[in-house]
C-alpha cells in the first residue's frame, strides 16, 4: 500500500509540476500580448491626436477663407439670382416617375424654368422681406388725436 500510494503522489507531484510550469509561461505569453496591445493603444492614441492637430489646421476659419478667397472667386450676390416661393416646385413635380429599359423607376427631370426678365428686378423688389418698421406707415399721434 505504501507502494502505491508513493507512486500516487510522485505522479501528483510530477502533474502539478508540469501544470505549473505550463501556467507559467501561458502567463507570460499573455503579459507579452498585454504589453503589445497597450503599445498598439498608444499608438493609435498618438496617431489620433495628430490627426485632431491636423484636422483642426485644416478647418482654420483664416485658412478656410483664404483658399475660398484664391479658388472659388465668389461674388456677390445679384438680384436676378433670388426668385420667389411660387417658383419652387411642388411635391407633385417631385413624384413623377418613368420606368428606364431595366424596369426600374426612375424620376423625370423638371422642366428647365424662364431665365429672369428684365422686370426681375421689379419683381425682386416687390417680394423681398422686410422685418423693420415701414417708413410709409405714419407714427401716432403723440398729443392724443385718434388711433
Amino acid at each position: 500500500m505504501t507502494k502505491i500510494m508513493t507512486a500516487f503522489w510522485f505522479v501528483m507531484t510530477v502533474l502539478i509540476g508540469v501544470g505549473t510550469y505550463w501556467i507559467s509561461h501561458e502567463v507570460e505569453r499573455l503579459e507579452r500580448r498585454y504589453a503589445a496591445i497597450q503599445s498598439e493603444i498608444l499608438d493609435e492614441q498618438e496617431s489620433i491626436h495628430v490627426f485632431q492637430a491636423e484636422w483642426s489646421y485644416l478647418n482654420s476659419p483664416a485658412r478656410i477663407e483664404k483658399l475660398a478667397k484664391e479658388y472659388l472667386k465668389l461674388q456677390q450676390i445679384q438680384p436676378l439670382q433670388m426668385a420667389s416661393i411660387d417658383n419652387i416646385p411642388t411635391d407633385t413635380d417631385a413624384k413623377r416617375y418613368r420606368l428606364d429599359k431595366f424596369g426600374e423607376a426612375v424620376a423625370y427631370m423638371p422642366a428647365p424654368r424662364d431665365r429672369p426678365s428684365d422686370r426681375a428686378y421689379d419683381e425682386a423688389a416687390e417680394n423681398m422681406i422686410i422685418d423693420g418698421p415701414s417708413a410709409a406707415i405714419p407714427a401716432p399721434a403723440e398729443n392724443g388725436g385718434t388711433q
